[in-house]
């Protein structure tokens, strides 16, 4: 991995990552981004072996960036470096096209495995990652769902829950997303009927129940 773009909002994530990176891969290039456009822009500028791609940042907080990324540079690999839980969110952005999804809670030695292990077989996935990929390999749609009800959202469904439970209104959810309000609207009821909720503190509590098992 000779060029790397690690893209994350908080500085003391991007210097820690480096040095990792930089300990382990000592002749890798490395680039930092704070924000989604400032990615767009270096994408579009050069090329990149690898991608450190946090998914709670400005602009980059849905799952369709991996697919903009993607139609940008097709071979760039895309390892998912965030704390939102891997039991919700992993197999998703694998699904999307990434190569692997590291939640930051690991210890930081795990990225330079992470890293070697996309260098070596072109994909990493976690022990919990692989746990959770056997049993959708073997569970029926509706096992999964009655295990983890939270499986029943779409991954739009699941783009804008994440931002409801972070304490955002209609209105804000729309500039996040680059919807309309009546789309988020739209959604939200979705989301409601679906896991049988009826208001954001419900919403919050089954998030709180089902995102870690």
């Amino acid at each position: 991995m000779k060029r790397v773009l690690i893209a994350d909002d908080h500085s003391i994530v991007r210097l820690g990552a480096s040095v990792i990176i930089k300990e382990n891969f000592p002749t890798a290039v490395i680039t930092q981004a704070q924000d989604y456009i400032e990615v767009e822009k270096l994408l579009k500028m050069q090329d990149f072996d690898l991608l450190l791609l946090d998914i709670n940042m400005p602009g980059g907080n849905n799952i369709k960036v991996i697919n903009e990324i993607l139609s940008l540079q097709p071979d760039v690999k895309i390892l998912i470096f965030s704390s939102y839980d891997e039991s919700l969110y992993a197999l998703r952005y694998i699904e999307a096209g990434a190569v692997g999804y590291l939640n930051k809670n690991t210890a930081m030695a795990e990225l330079a495995n992470a890293i070697q292990t996309i260098k070596e077989r072109g994909r990493y996935m976690s022990n919990e990652v692989k746990d959770l990929y056997v049993q959708k390999l073997t569970q029926t749609k509706s096992q999964l769902q009655s295990r983890n009800p939270l499986a029943k959202l779409s991954n739009r469904e699941v783009d804008v829950a994440k931002h409801l439970i972070q304490g955002l209104g209609i209105i804000e959810v729309s500039l996040a997303l680059n919807l309309s309000a009546s789309t988020i609207s739209t959604y939200k009821s979705r989301i409601f009927e679906k896991l049988n909720v009826t208001n954001i503190p419900e919403l919050i509590q089954l998030y709180r129940l089902h995102a870690e098992n």
